[in-house]
């Protein structure tokens, strides 16, 4: 059965999913309150409402069980007493032992789980909007009757859970000791390594495209934060920016939705140097599991 909303990228299903992201901004806005605004969600919104992603529509309540559970996760080790890259290390190990155990390739489920860490949450509002737009997003593929287009069990390799610990270690630590712990983890670029360790036939090519589009959206939503004082009017210029430019590279890319949001809910400080630090943890990340995917070819597993 065809889908209410149409085809996909189609102007509707576009339509639908940045009034759903508006509509958690203007929340925000009511309630004053920035942990309302979620990045990974306005991506989720974008890959289920308007890309339609296989691997999120075959198991639509883990849309709202594994974001939920990782975010629980994060907020609960944001609370101890260690430094934030132990904090950080110490969540990713979680994250992925929950995606390996729901056989799940959700890859924003790592970002809920960064993200009060990353802002240091401590509010439970934080949980609260999680649950609620997550839970949303599961009922809109329902109501929409969103359906995936193959029914494949999702490719999962052996190595990319200790590549990623360790792309991550090498990065927390040099940020540590070069005193930017605070760009330790940029969740947007967890989310795409996650994704491109996942997919060994990525070209360089498109992993390069994938490096101009974060570091291309950061820019855009440092800009409008910095010119524009309305969260409405930011959140709606960011949105269509980065639509053309994943037109205008013919690229898919959920996460750049995330990427373009994520200046609205960080200190002003930190919006600065984010364009800089995007970049070249982009390089570092996608050039590094290029390189690793090239010496050693990664051996699926069979969940079948």
């Amino acid at each position: 059965m065809k889908s209410i909303l149409g085809n996909k990228e189609s102007f509707v299903s576009y339509s639908v999913a940045f009034l759903f992201i508006l509509i958690m901004i203007g929340t925000a806005m009511i309630y004053d309150d920035k942990e309302i605004i979620l990045p990974e969600v306005a991506a989720l919104s974008v890959g289920i409402l308007t890309f339609r992603e296989n691997k999120w529509l075959q198991r639509p309540f883990h849309i709202f069980l594994l974001p939920s559970i990782t975010a629980i996760l994060g907020f609960g080790i944001n609370f101890l007493p260690i430094i934030l890259s132990f904090k950080l290390a110490l969540v990713l190990v979680a994250m992925l032992i929950v995606l390996k155990i729901f056989k799940s390739q959700l890859a924003p489920a790592l970002a809920t789980g960064l993200l009060p860490i990353v802002t240091n949450t401590e509010s439970f509002v934080f949980l609260y909007a999680i649950f609620l737009f997550v839970f949303l997003l599961f009922l809109s593929i329902k109501i929409f009757k969103l359906k995936p287009t193959e029914n494949a069990v999702p490719m999962i390799y052996t190595s990319h859970n200790r590549w990623l610990i360790g792309l991550c270690v090498v990065w927390f630590t040099a940020c540590y000791f070069s005193g930017f712990a605070h760009f330790s983890a940029i969740p947007p670029i967890i989310v795409i390594s996650f994704e491109s360790l996942n997919n060994p036939t990525l070209k360089l090519t498109v992993r390069l495209k994938r490096i101009l589009v974060m570091f291309m959206a950061t820019m855009a939503g440092c800009l409008t934060m910095h010119y524009l004082d309305n969260w409405l009017i930011i959140g709606l210029i960011d949105l269509i920016i980065v639509m053309f430019i994943l037109k205008l590279t013919d690229l898919r890319l959920p996460p750049a939705f995330a990427m373009v949001i994520l200046p609205m809910i960080l200190p002003s400080d930190s919006i600065k140097y984010l364009p800089v630090a995007t970049l070249i943890m982009s390089i570092f990340f996608m050039l590094s599991i290029y390189i690793i995917q090239k010496v050693a070819y990664p051996k699926a597993i069979d969940f079948k």
